[in-house]
């Protein structure tokens, strides 16, 4: 790469880092909106670090724990600068730094495949200005980082194309995919098309040669094992800290505090019951929300179909690669296992972006009239994609957690920030006045909580290693309070209603109630029973 092209690089990944943080912190310190997601996230990282009982697998074993362990460095700095835990701004850095990172690896990929300069800047920034990419490269939530490793393994299975024997391609792929699978769990259906990809494309490398099937077969054998064992061994890896750990290989996938836990109660929501057990409702909706991200594969369709080459083997493993997410989704919509989010049906549109260099470049090769011609298309239906996204995203019904951001200050998540904001200062005082007292709380429903307190060490939370202990003889274990929720929707899931039944209304033989915070939040205050004995 040439200087110039350095500093160019050096400029998009500068102002594309100084926008995402700049947007992200004025939405998390002025606006006080950041996704709970997001700031879930940092809490998990927040336990690993400054909790009573600080240790690593306080990061937790439910969700993929990338994002958080990516956070920790960050968090070093939070005793000097504490809004990087409780306001989520180490989330907001952190998506930042990938979006970042992302539009450096789309600018060097344009560029090696011979598109100007001029080009290249183009499509970066209209994807990376896209309204919903934008967001998500400023708030802390894990899709940026699943996108950016989406992106490369795109890239270097575009590079398979081109050459017959590319281990780098097929080693890089390997470990992006690994990295994946730490992030967001979508990547097994993804890792599964990425597979079948590489299948297609060694088949088509020798489709036309002399070569004995054996060899075949032991190249698509040789390819797979690069490709896949990274992840595999990154999965039997969680499995095995699972079971080491939390006593249950399947943890992340059935415990209290799992999807599928959470997901139960989606029989009784109005938008995904349709759905639910109805193949046509499921396709339906599937579709409906892949409008806005598929715009530009719309296009490349109609440009293969006018060319005469849509029926080519790189074409099917676009479609392969692009059909592997929203089928995960079909499947887990019409098993009412997924809240149907936006989100969830993005990845349509940076598989075409990652594909676009490779999809251009063979057009300038040969027909540079009808390249230039595609290219002002392909970046028309880029910009149109943005225009359809800000309307679905300010549509409450299409996307109501990115209706929340637009809508920051009229959100739940708004209102929500700011009562723990509240209670946590209502904590903080008692605390300070009684320094040997200690509250139990579960931190699943109480993260905003924990990291709006002052005083972590004195806060019994679920990654304790005394925590189940204290939550099954509170009295025995010197609890002083206990904070619990309203058991509605995932709050019915907290340790404390799931140990004591109705403890949020009627509390137990050991606790009566010190204070309401509205209707979401009740604390107990704990007392040693004369006579009766713990539930």
């Amino acid at each position: 790469m040439s200087k110039s092209n350095r500093w160019i690089l050096l400029c998009i990944g500068t102002l594309v880092f100084g926008s995402e943080l700049i947007f992200g912190i004025w939405m998390a310190h002025w606006n006080y909106f950041i996704p709970g997601d997001a700031i879930s996230r940092v809490a998990n990282a927040f336990y690993v670090l400054y909790s009573r009982d600080p240790h690593l697998g306080a990061v937790g074993f439910v969700w993929n724990p990338l994002p958080s362990l990516l956070i920790l460095p960050i968090l070093l700095f939070n005793r000097w600068i504490p809004e990087l835990a409780n306001e989520g701004i180490s989330g907001v850095i952190l998506t930042s730094l990938f979006a970042s990172a992302m539009a450096v690896f789309l600018f060097r990929n344009f560029s090696r495949r011979g598109h100007s300069v001029l080009v290249s800047i183009f499509f970066v920034f209209i994807f990376i200005f896209n309204p919903f990419m934008f967001l998500y490269g400023s708030n802390g939530m894990s899709e940026t980082l699943f996108i950016f490793f989406i992106i490369v393994c795109v890239t270097y299975l575009t590079d398979l194309m081109d050459t017959e024997n590319n281990t780098i391609s097929l080693i890089l792929i390997g470990f992006s995919l690994a990295l994946a699978f730490f992030t967001r769990y979508e990547s097994i259906f993804f890792g599964a098309a990425l597979s079948l990809s590489a299948v297609v494309i060694i088949l088509n490398h020798y489709k036309n040669k002399e070569y004995h099937a054996r060899t075949v077969y032991q190249k698509i054998e040789a390819a797979e094992l690069i490709i896949l064992l990274p992840a595999i061994y990154g999965g039997l890896l969680w499995i095995f800290l699972n079971w080491s750990i939390m006593g249950d290989a399947l943890y992340f996938l059935h415990s209290n505090y799992s999807n599928l836990a959470q997901s139960e109660n989606l029989s009784t929501n109005p938008i995904i019951a349709p759905v639910i057990g109805n193949w046509l409702q499921t396709i339906q909706y599937v579709l409906l929300r892949s409008i806005p991200f598929s715009i530009p594969f719309v296009l490349i369709v109609l440009v293969r179909a006018f060319t005469g080459k849509l029926f080519k083997m790189d074409f099917l493993c676009l479609v392969i690669l692009i059909l592997s997410v929203p089928l995960m989704q079909l499947i887990m919509l019409y098993k009412g296992a997924s809240y149907g989010w936006l989100r969830f049906f993005v990845y349509p549109l940076p598989i075409v972006m990652a594909w676009l260099p490779y999809e251009l470049g063979k057009l300038k090769t040969k027909k540079k009239i009808l390249y230039k011609i595609t290219t002002l298309a392909v970046i028309s239906s880029l910009i149109f994609s943005s225009y359809v996204t800000w309307l679905f995203m300010n549509n409450r019904k299409f996307a109501p957690e990115e209706y929340d951001a637009i809508h920051a200050k009229q959100s739940p998540t708004y209102l929500n920030r700011m009562l723990a904001k509240r209670i946590a200062g209502d904590l903080d005082k008692r605390l300070s006045q009684h320094p040997d007292s200690k509250i139990l709380m579960d931190s699943f429903n109480a993260f905003q909580i924990i990291l709006n307190s002052r005083h972590n060490q004195q806060l019994v939370i679920t990654s304790d290693l005394d925590f189940e202990k204290s939550l099954n003889h509170p009295v025995k274990h010197k609890i002083t309070y206990i904070l619990v929720p309203k058991p509605n929707g995932v709050a019915s899931l907290n340790a404390v209603t799931k140990r004591y039944k109705n403890f949020y209304y009627r509390g137990a033989s050991f606790a009566k109630l010190e204070k309401e915070y509205g209707e979401e939040w009740r604390l107990y205050r704990l007392f040693k029973p004369s006579s009766t004995k713990n539930k």
